[in-house]
């Protein structure tokens, strides 16, 4: 007589397994903050001075190994070519918080502060950014769109192929020392 398999949970040693029982979905899933009432804006710990106009974000570490929820979020927020230290600004409104309190664990948030006062559409050119935050206002560094020229990433080198430029570069030379016989007689050393 056949065994009857019964629709429910059996929880086995390591190797035995079962056909037709229902597995048990262990891939995490994304968190609903709202429900458990842990956004931002229930983070007990607020801002004492006014809040900013704008953040200044970047992605401090390496999300691949992060789930798929988050690396959707990532490409939505920062677009598909994110990486690590590439810096973004942000509005401070409720909602943009929102989409960014997931990715907490992965970027660094710093408030846009501007010493010299906010900058006026005239001096989009001269602008300055500093990773503590700060927005400088620079005439020296201004410049017409005109005289720039943007580079084609398709067409630059990659790290890869300077590398090994490099490296072969360097098998190749011979290291010139006084003592060395195949220094040739014409080559002196300075010091």
């Amino acid at each position: 007589m056949a065994k009857v398999i019964r629709n429910q949970w059996v929880y086995k040693k390591t190797g035995h397994w079962y056909r037709y029982l229902p597995r048990r979905n262990d891939a995490s899933k994304e968190f609903d903050y709202e429900k458990h009432m842990a956004g931002p804006e229930h983070f007990p710990e607020k801002m004492e001075d006014k809040p900013p106009k704008l953040w200044l974000i970047w992605i401090y570490r390496n999300y691949s190994k992060d789930p798929v929820h988050i690396k959707k979020k990532v490409e939505k927020l920062f677009g598909k070519d994110a990486e690590p230290g590439k810096m973004f600004i942000f509005k401070n409104t409720a909602s943009q918080n929102i989409e960014l309190w997931p990715l907490k664990h992965i970027i660094e948030v710093r408030a846009l502060s501007f010493p010299n006062g906010e900058p006026t559409i005239d001096d989009v050119n001269a602008l300055e950014v500093f990773p503590d935050g700060r927005c400088v206002v620079d005439k020296h560094l201004a410049c017409e769109p005109s005289q720039l020229s943007v580079l084609d990433p398709r067409k630059q080198m990659s790290n890869s192929y300077l590398c090994s430029r490099l490296r072969s570069r360097y098998n190749k030379c011979q290291d010139v020392f006084e003592t060395n016989v195949y220094t040739p007689k014409n080559v002196t050393l300075i010091e």
